[in-house]
Formats: C-alpha cells, structure tokens, sequence
C-alpha cells in the first residue's frame, strides 16, 4: 500500500469514527435544539412550565404582566429550590400583596400513622394556616374517643413538645367520617421537624390512619385571580 492509498484510508477511517461519535452523542439533535428552541422554552424543558420550579411560568408572566415591582413568589414543592432567582430584579421593590403560586396543591393534608404510643406522619406540608377537619380510617364501623386530640411538633432527639393543637376530643366516631375541628390558626408547617398525634387511651389496633385537612394559607377564594396554568396562579 503506498503513501496516497494509506493517507486516503487513514482519512476515511477517522470521517467514520467522527460520524459514529457525534451519532451517539445526539449532537446535531442537541446543536438544533440549540438554534430551534429558544432560551424561555428550554428553561421550562428543563426546570418545568408549572411544575417543579415552575421557572417558565414565572418568565411568561413576567413578560406578560411587565412587573414593575418583585411579586412573593410561593412555591408548595418543597423538593425544589426557590424558584424566585429567575424574576426578581435588585433593581426593583418588593411587592407581597401580587403573589406567584406555583404547585398549588388541591388539599393540604396529612397522613398519621401508628408509631409507638402515638401516631406520626412522613408528609411535608408547607403554608398551611390552622387545621380544617379530620378522618379517621378505622377497621370497625365506629369508634368512640373521650379524651384530648393533641398535635406536636418534637425532634427526635429531645423530648420537648411544641404544641400545635390540644382540644378535648369527645365523639362517636365513623369510619372515614368528616369530623370539623374548632376555628383555630396555628400554623402547622413541618418541613423541618417530624409531628405527632397523640390521643390518650386509644384503641390504635382498630385504626389504619388518621388524616388531618389543614387550612391554605393562601386560600384562593380570598383573592383575585389575575392568570393561571394548571396549578399555578398569579393573584393580588
């Protein structure tokens, strides 16, 4: 094989493996999408239009509304970082009374379940202003309590009680019955510390979860919607 064929099929080979690698990066899909797509659809591609941080919902109202202020912007996903970087101008005030929801939730509830001499929930709940109502899964028709309902907040590794609620609880209770609570507006927020619920001389054999409704801090009905996607709303 002389010099020519062998430079001609040195340039052959590295064209083939340079055309295997950029089809298995996907590189020309990704240099496309770079060119086609511009930068508000690729942010909402990557961080969600109105889920997750919701930053493409929070640029298109942005753009929409042209602010001339910084809204509270409120996001019940816990999981995420605050999505309010991506709007908020230094340059600019603050105004809370336009607020941003984002993942706002249909019910704000949580879930106990037995736990040693009491019951305990795995849920997180953020903005929640006082506790609505409460339903008791049973695994008998009824069941009668005739003691205090009481809610705490503890770290486990101390034995202080921050209490949240405790009320006498003295009812006949139906299995996955509506039970309303006494007006109360404490907020329950849990994200850093586990909750209990504790109600003394309870037969927790015949129970499989107590689930507690608590009130929305930004209750919808109390403002006015200005836009919404799916869960997410700009109100004032």
């Amino acid at each position: 094989m002389n010099k020519k064929i062998k430079k001609i099929f040195c340039s052959l080979l590295i064209s083939f493996l340079i055309l295997i690698f950029i089809y298995n990066q996907n590189l020309f899909r990704k240099f496309y999408n770079v060119l086609d797509i511009n930068y508000e659809d690729r942010i909402s591609k990557a961080s969600g239009f109105c889920s997750d941080e919701s930053i493409g919902y929070l640029n298109y109202i942005k753009k929409k509304f042209n602010f001339n202020f910084n809204p509270m912007v409120i996001n019940y996903e816990d999981s995420v970082p605050d999505s309010n970087w991506s709007i908020y101008d230094a340059n600019l005030k603050n105004d809370s009374k336009h607020k941003i929801l984002l993942n706002y939730p249909e019910e704000l509830s949580l879930k106990f379940y037995s736990h040693k001499n009491n019951f305990y929930t795995k849920d997180t709940v953020k903005y929640a202003e006082g506790i609505s109502e409460i339903y008791f899964d049973l695994k008998v028709p009824s069941l009668y309590f005739n003691s205090n309902l009481m809610i705490y907040r503890k770290d486990f590794g101390t034995n202080k009680k921050e209490i949240i609620y405790n009320k006498p609880f003295k009812e006949l209770v139906k299995n996955k019955q509506k039970i309303t609570l006494p007006k109360n507006i404490i907020k329950i927020n849990n994200i850093y510390k586990p909750i209990f619920l504790e109600i003394k001389n309870l037969e927790k054999d015949k129970i499989n979860n107590i689930k507690v409704v608590l009130k929305n801090q930004f209750d919808l009905n109390k403002f006015k919607i200005l836009d919404s996607y799916g869960n997410c709303y700009y109100i004032r």
